[in-house]
């Protein structure tokens, strides 16, 4: 099976997604990591050049770890927008993954711009995807994958997850592709934002696990599928 990922930011997908990458990576699904933004303005420290350079070593790094292909769609942090040029670009992402199933940020939930509009492209882009007279470098894909949505950050009354996947095995591999974006760990983040992204990412995984109640199981991803035309019958089959 085949398996898209989108990420608003480099390090977004190793965030909410990655334990459950990793478990459907170890039976046997091929995975593809598109990241949208190219993370420029993440540092204090580094001219915006720099740091999409560093970033996107990064996130090659996270890749090779799991063993996924890496899209990078380069647009600026902070500023990517629905038009015609970054449109296609998701479509084109979805055209070269040629995927079963496709993961993204929910749309219109979080308090990030960038969240918000990689999950709406990530929506339009898989039906976009298998029009003949949108013109890409790719071909059409021949049907329709069914959208799973990642948990948001911070709180939303309006999501909703249905889906929990069981990543206690997987959570260490989870951290580590995490922490291969090390210019996001330590001073950056605290400096940025007052917080620990590594707490937060631990802290987020055991509260689904509680939520659950299930034995043995201390962390957990959760998902909401996306329930707008077409939903696709069946699709929670594909979840590990």
């Amino acid at each position: 099976m085949r398996v898209l990922a989108f990420g608003a930011h480099p390090d977004d997908i190793e965030f909410r997604m990655a334990g459950t990458l990793m478990k459907m990576k170890k039976r046997g699904d091929e995975i593809f990591m598109c990241i949208a933004t190219n993370g420029n303005i993440g540092s204090y420290q580094h001219t915006k050049e720099e740091t999409a350079a560093m970033r996107k070593k990064e996130a090659q790094a996270s890749a090779d770890y799991i063993g996924a292909t890496l899209l990078w769609l380069d647009e600026p942090d902070e500023f990517i927008f629905d038009d015609e040029p970054t449109r296609l670009k998701f479509i084109e992402a979805v055209r070269i993954a040629r995927p079963d199933v496709i993961f993204a940020p929910p749309s219109n939930r979080d308090y990030n711009q960038d969240h918000d509009v990689t999950g709406y492209l990530a929506f339009v882009a898989r039906v976009l995807a298998t029009v003949k007279a949108i013109k890409t470098e790719h071909d059409v894909i021949d049907h329709i994958p069914p959208l799973f949505y990642c948990t948001p950050m911070g709180m939303s009354n309006s999501y909703h997850p249905q889906y929990f996947v069981d990543i206690t095995n997987e959570f260490e591999d989870k951290m580590k592709m995490f922490k291969c974006h090390d210019s996001q760990q330590g001073d950056w983040c605290r400096d940025a934002f007052g917080v620990s992204y590594n707490d937060i990412l631990k802290n987020e995984c055991e509260y689904y696990a509680s939520v659950c109640g299930t034995p043995n199981v201390e962390y957990v991803e959760a998902f909401e599928i996306c329930e707008k035309w077409p939903i696709i019958a069946g699709a929670h089959t594909l979840l590990p």
